[in-house]
């Protein structure tokens, strides 16, 4: 028997749930639970009929879902709910090509008169179903959500006891509309700096060279390459001194969680540093991860090209390895406004980098993601100066420097 991870959530005081329109008996199998004993245990809300439209400002508000203990488990035990949403009521078929067809929220519930998770949790489970990306696609289409529940023993541990898995019954909201962007983008600017001694604590202007994006993860960025001299004094902020002000007074250990202080003190490295920053927080709790590139002969040809408009798409610029492994640089390039360009190698075979699906235009100095058989990037602005391709988690960027 499929065996469920521990993560439970549910739905919703201000968010209703209305039974569904077929009863339990005539949807005995709905194939996502894997021979998992099914059984009718969770209560229709009262607010089932009420419209929800989940913004950016009631997004920490919570709902309400109340359930009882499945009967055949037959005696007093420790039970853990999970919630699954799905946006058809077969919790099979996706609501957009390649996306999941239903998702668990994140939290645990052991009360099951008290199951209250977070709107934003919902807002975001829907935005994921219906492949949402964009600020364009929102609002979301107003739609019923379905909602069952998956029940497990779990022993004083809080490990699920095998056999004991039960789903509930399909109970359905009304319409529920999402009014924000509520999926987390990678790669978009954080507003989030490293600022001290290397840049003039970001008074000469601060840059994507040194500025956090996001990742995957909710409240955790990156800051791909960067170098800090041994001694050289930094913070973490933001542009203002404000809200975010971080350093600290303990030694910073390259590869290994450093805690930072709220406005604490100014932070040096005892070693020259080139390599990657993860930060992870939000409020007043923040770390950060500094982790050192691999090493690297600088100066050997890569055997790939920049080429584009600017050298009739020759293979005049190469890129050449830096002292960073994955790092490789190609200097003395110059474009007017518009001109066009592409990575690739000499036959344009096994390498053929182009425009990735957000835009077709680069800006000097921001980072731009490059995806294998793209089309021409263009040049928004004249540059010259070199261009600095770099390879992480199998994926190729490019930066206009």
């Amino acid at each position: 028997m499929k065996k469920i991870s521990l993560m439970l959530a549910a739905f919703a005081a201000a968010l209703g749930f209305s039974a569904c329109n077929e009863t339990w008996d005539d949807n005995p199998t709905l194939g996502t639970h894997e021979g998992d004993a099914v059984e009718q245990f969770l209560n229709v809300p009262e607010m089932a009929n009420m419209g929800v439209t989940i913004t950016e400002a009631n997004n920490s508000e919570t709902f309400h879902l109340t359930c009882s203990q499945p009967k055949q488990i037959g005696y007093a035990a420790s039970v853990a709910y999970q919630v699954e949403v799905a946006l058809n009521e077969d919790f099979t078929t996706p609501a957009a090509e390649g996306k999941p067809a239903s998702i668990l929220l994140p939290t645990v519930y052991k009360n099951c008169a008290e199951v209250n998770p977070t709107r934003r949790a919902v807002a975001e489970a829907v935005c994921k179903m219906l492949g949402v990306t964009e600020k364009a696609q929102i609002p979301t289409p107003a739609q019923p959500l379905y909602v069952r529940l998956r029940a497990n023993v779990v022993n004083e541990s809080g490990n699920v006891v095998p056999g004991t898995s039960f789903v509930s019954n399909v109970v359905c909201y009304k319409s529920v509309c999402v009014d924000y962007l509520a999926v987390i983008i990678p790669n978009l600017p954080s507003g989030i700096y490293v600022r001290g001694g290397m840049n003039n604590w970001g008074d000469d202007g601060l840059t994507a060279a040194y500025e956090f994006v996001t990742t995957s993860e909710a409240n955790v960025y990156s800051l791909e390459y960067i170098e800090i001299p041994a001694g050289v004094e930094f913070k973490i902020a933001d542009k203002d001194w404000g809200t975010v002000n971080l350093g600290g007074s303990a030694p910073i250990a390259f590869g290994a969680k450093y805690d930072l202080e709220s406005k604490g003190a100014n932070l040096k490295l005892t070693d020259n540093f080139k390599g990657s920053i993860t930060l992870s927080g939000s409020g007043k709790t923040w770390s950060m991860i500094l982790d050192p590139a691999e090493a690297d002969t600088p100066g050997q040809a890569s055997g790939i090209y920049l080429r584009g408009d600017f050298n009739g798409w020759s293979t005049d610029n190469q890129f050449m390895t830096t002292d960073v492994k994955n790092v490789w640089e190609a200097t003395g390039v110059t474009m007017t406004a518009g001109q066009t360009f592409k990575v690739a190698d000499a036959n344009w075979s096994n390498l053929n980098l182009g425009k990735n699906e957000t835009t077709d235009e680069i800006l000097p100095g921001v980072k731009y993601a490059l995806v294998a058989g793209g089309d021409n990037i263009k040049c928004t602005d004249a540059f010259s100066g070199r261009a600095v391709l770099r390879l992480k988690g199998g994926k190729y960027s490019i930066t206009l420097e």
